[in-house]
């Protein structure tokens, strides 16, 4: 499996690459937040099209196509994975005001 060429679909909007969604609920209503990269290396690798394509509609974004093998795609998402946990340590916690 590692040799066979597998498809993945990144998010992009202008040259910046999507990396997640954050949702909060303020006032009993849900606000979505999405949170995008200049880096390729961090992008959250989407192995289904059409939720790719759902939340590039969400965001006002395109979805790229990528082919590589299984080992690059498990490893791009150890890449965003480990990049997540980075900022969540890193940056400042954001609470919910009910």
């Amino acid at each position: 499996m590692p040799n066979k060429e597998y498809r993945y679909y990144f998010i992009k909007l202008g040259k910046l690459y999507y990396v997640t969604e954050l949702c909060r609920h303020i006032k009993r209503k849900e606000i979505s937040s999405y949170e995008f990269t200049n880096d390729e290396l961090v992008a959250f690798p989407f192995d289904t099209q059409s939720i790719a394509k759902q939340t590039a509609d969400e965001c006002g974004g395109y979805i790229v196509v990528r082919n590589a093998t299984f080992e690059d795609y498990i490893s791009q998402g150890e890449r965003w994975s480990n990049y997540i946990d980075y900022k969540e340590k890193n940056t400042c916690k954001v609470y919910t005001v009910k």
